[in-house]
């Protein structure tokens, strides 16, 4: 189809744009090559003087060609400058382009001059949280937001330019959450959040006018192909979720854009949606120009387990057969790397299916797919040792039921944190962590709020790894100690470093081929605003006046650095957290009730479920004076003895509607938990 609109195209041009389309179609290049090409704006190749999309380029290798800085210099790395962000934070990828930076806070847009720094303009959104980054194209930034809407601004002055809503202005918790990419006139982007019970999409806009061209709802309606995976007697597809959380990749020469989907909803409620539930967790390839569906390689059938697609895809070259293929690269969240044609999404390296842990109830599927001989980055199984005492350790893709109270899986070794592709090394590099999660299904397969959650005591670590593209084999692996999932990820460059920042407030240069740290910056900010400091936003390099720059924002600042750079390292800030604390209001009160009955209303639903939680503590964390009495009520069918873990004082058992009290004569901070029931844990503050 695209060699015959070439052939149409070149009736009604002129002579010299006829010589220009032949040679397209004889370098056998699909017609929306052509619009690049134009405006001067190809950014199949790797990264070099700018950056003007997350992922560097439409491949998202996050690779650039500069090598000023290398393994033997970059111990002089320095900084060049450090611009405050006047209390705002960001954790955003920047993009630079004609000698500007642009990133996103939680408010607004800010153009720096990507040489000095120095603020260039601001634009303030009205509504919505501006979201992890902004992509560039025909002179302007596009930048998405948490109330779906999709906004241009013009890239020299900060001037709207368009505005555009991807969802529905009826239906709650849609958000576009990682920045639009450009590419032939159109800016594209992902919608989320299926977790409030909605279908994911995928808008194409025009980057002009902000007009919608096409889009791709990622569940589909009853008829369309796909429509067979869910029930055929129920309308719980609406519901479906699957929603796109990463920046899609693009391969102009094919003509398709590549997505990732995430889980499909109700998050746990697996009975209600018996079947594959496509597209969810999956890859789908689309028609770049229409949006129409090419092919999708779903890579966890019926998921249970909030198994999002959620780390950006990269598209690149491998030999394959002792020829060059055009190569899609899926890291699942388990961390099994999938290799796929980017053409057909036939496997480039064997899938085989596996058979798993079943559960009636859940309906779950028989097998999920695995690559054959690959290696797996992080654990099977969630670690014992990271766990607290009472709790049962899951491994992935194990069905967890209502009657299992207290299982602890390792969901997500790999999430969120964009991977690099070095063709130097022919590897590909991530970061991921260890962090076990408590997963709680209730009796109502609709309920979700706040059953997926972390345990105080839980350990948890992160990694850095690099996975040879030739074998899907580990070439090096470091663990390291603080959660990089959701952090600064990877970037790699020709002088043979990669780079990432850590949540302790360093960023770091490490070699390729060993994964060795050869150079540390202490930027002062631990980057993200909760205990377990995620890191910096992903970093990127570019080229001014001869220059090469390594930057990234960090927190509250944007960092840059050179080989002249100056600026001395700050003090550290506090070290994140290795282990789950206790978090969250501290009630004064001296009644605690054993167990609870929680609410989840939701409009988009049109109904309100409750979960008789027996295990729960409210409040959670309580604090008294010393001496006081502090009365424990047993609201459940179930009796509990509460006691502290330091065997200073224990209610004894408590039946069913009794309760029992306890004084407490000395101050201190008491983690206590129900002898009984070892996963409910609390805190008691005496003061």
């Amino acid at each position: 189809m695209q060699r015959t609109a070439l052939r149409l195209h070149q009736t009604t041009t002129t002579r010299s744009v006829t010589r220009f389309v032949l040679v397209l179609c004889l370098c056998n290049l699909g017609s929306l090559q052509i619009a690049s090409a134009q405006t001067g704006q190809d950014w199949r190749p790797y990264p070099s003087t700018e950056w003007p999309l997350a992922g560097g380029h439409w491949g998202n290798t996050r690779h650039s060609t500069l090598d000023q800085i290398t393994t033997q210099n970059v111990a002089d790395l320095g900084g060049a400058w450090a611009t405050e962000l006047d209390g705002e934070v960001s954790k955003a990828t920047a993009v630079v382009a004609d000698g500007l930076m642009f990133i996103t806070t939680t408010t607004g847009v800010r153009a720096l001059d990507a040489k000095t720094g120095e603020p260039r303009w601001s634009f303030r959104a009205a509504l919505g949280r501006l979201n992890k980054g902004a992509g560039l194209g025909d002179g302007l930034v596009f930048v998405g937001s948490t109330d779906s809407t999709v906004r241009a601004l013009d890239q020299q002055t900060g001037q709207l330019v368009w505005s555009h809503m991807v969802g529905e202005a009826e239906i709650d918790g849609q958000i576009v959450t990682a920045p639009p990419t450009y590419a032939n006139g159109l800016v594209i982007t992902g919608m989320a959040n299926g977790d409030m019970f909605i279908r994911g999409r995928v808008v194409a806009l025009d980057a002009k006018t902000g007009d919608e061209v096409w889009r791709f709802d990622t569940v589909p309606m009853p008829g369309e192909l796909g429509s067979e995976t869910w029930p055929v007697d129920s309308d719980v597809w609406r519901f479906g979720g699957t929603g796109v959380w990463m920046t899609p990749a693009v391969e102009v020469d094919l003509g398709l854009i590549y997505i990732g989907t995430g889980n499909a909803v109700p998050q746990w409620g697996g009975e209600l949606r018996p079947g594959d539930n496509l597209y969810s967790a999956s890859v789908v390839a689309l028609d770049l120009a229409t949006g129409e569906y090419r092919w999708h390689r779903q890579l966890v059938h019926h998921d249970l387990w909030e198994q999002d697609m959620a780390t950006p895809l990269i598209v690149l070259d491998l030999p394959i057969d002792g020829r060059s293929t055009r190569v899609l690269a899926a890291m699942r969240t388990d961390g099994y790397l999938f290799l796929l044609d980017a053409e057909s999404g036939e496997p480039v390296f064997p899938v085989e299916e596996r058979p798993v842990k079943q559960n009636t109830l859940l309906r779950t599927s028989p097998t999920q797919p695995f690559p054959v001989g690959a290696d797996r980055l992080g654990p099977d199984c969630t670690p014992t040792e990271l766990i607290p005492l009472g709790f049962e350790a899951g491994c992935h893709f194990d069905p967890v039921g209502p009657e299992q109270p207290n299982v602890l899986l390792v969901l997500m070794s790999m999430r969120f944190a964009p991977m690099a592709y070095s063709p130097l090394t022919g590897y590909f590099y991530g970061t991921g962590c260890v962090y076990p999660k408590w997963l709680r299904r209730p009796a109502s397969p609709w309920f979700w709020s706040n059953t997926l959650v972390g345990v105080p005591g839980t350990k948890f670590y992160g990694f850095h790894a690099a996975l040879d593209s030739r074998t899907n084999r580990i070439a090096w692996q470091h663990r390291v100690p603080y959660s990089d999932c959701n952090g600064s990820g990877a970037m790699t460059t020709a002088g043979g470093l990669m780079f990432h920042a850590e949540g302790d407030g360093n960023i770091g240069a490490y070699d390729q081929t060993t994964g060795d740290r050869l150079w540390q910056f202490q930027t002062g900010e631990r980057g993200a605003w909760n205990p377990r400091g995620l890191g910096g936003g992903p970093v990127i390099t570019y080229e001014i006046d001869g220059e090469q720059f390594v930057a990234l924002t960090m927190g509250r600042v944007v960092w840059a650095f050179t080989l002249s750079g100056t600026l001395p390292p700050r003090s550290a800030p506090e070290p994140p957290a290795t282990e789950v604390t206790f978090e969250g209001l501290v009630v004064d009160t001296t009644t605690i009730e054993l167990g609870t009955v929680k609410v989840q209303e939701n409009r988009n639903l049109g109904r309100r479920d409750e979960w008789h939680d027996e295990y729960a503590l409210v409040p959670t964390r309580a604090r008294v004076p010393v001496g006081t009495t502090v009365t424990f009520s047993n609201t459940t069918t179930l009796s509990h003895l509460v006691a502290a873990r330091d065997g200073s004082w224990s209610t004894g058992s408590i039946a069913p509607g009794g309760s029992a009290s306890i004084v407490v004569d000395r101050p201190g901070t008491y983690e206590y938990v129900c002898h009984d029931h070892l996963w409910s844990i609390g805190q008691l503050i005496v003061e």
